[in-house]
């Protein structure tokens, strides 16, 4: 989940009030002045005061935040998550992998940490991509060994209408299982989590 706050802000000189929300990969003001921001393009960031301040090759946006807050901010634009921390990925841990990765960025990042074939039915993530309906047939195979402390990452498309959020919460809820987390893993593809109903 990403960070909000309703505060002050300047883009260029000029200074309106909004909703600050930054997001894994971007900073969105709404308000009186739109403004989004890719984090990938900023050109500086540093704490003014009590402001964040944010130079893009457009221009610069400042958002009084407080000191606090807006040195949390930095930190987090400095230190973005990586893919495997949005999943949950911890050392130490046995994950499966169904599927292949939909890109190559994933595809280096869980090659780096380690997660680069099937570690059983016993593991402490399952990560199942699935490009097609069909690929979430696999969820009601899955479901029965899932353990209690256990996950499964259902990686899916974005935006197309042949495969939709809603087959796979179909097929998760479908299996006797409960989502409770999503994140996105790249550019095209995003991920539910599900977790086995407590008793």
């Amino acid at each position: 989940m990403g960070q909000e706050a309703t505060i002050t802000a300047t883009w260029n000189g000029t200074t309106s009030h909004g909703k600050a929300m930054l997001e894994g990969d971007h900073l969105l003001l709404r308000g009186e002045t739109r403004v989004k921001l890719m984090l990938a393009d900023l050109t500086g960031a540093n704490v003014a005061g009590d402001d964040l301040v944010l130079t893009t090759p457009d221009g610069t946006l400042s958002l009084a935040l407080g000191a606090a807050k807006a040195a949390d901010w930095l930190h987090r634009i400095q230190n973005p998550k990586t893919v495997l921390d949005k999943l949950g990925v911890k050392a130490g841990q046995r994950i499966a992998l169904r599927g292949q990765p939909p890109d190559p960025v994933l595809a280096a990042e869980l090659s780096r940490g380690g997660v680069t074939g099937d570690a059983g039915d016993d593991a402490d993530l399952i990560l199942l991509v699935a490009d097609a309906v069909a690929d979430l047939d696999a969820v009601s195979a899955i479901a029965p060994g899932l353990g209690l402390k256990s996950g499964l990452w259902i990686i899916y498309p974005k935006g197309r209408r042949d495969m939709t959020q809603e087959d796979v919460f179909t097929a998760g809820r479908g299996a006797g299982l409960v989502d409770n987390k999503v994140c996105a893993v790249s550019p095209t593809h995003t991920a539910l989590k599900f977790v086995r109903r407590k008793a």
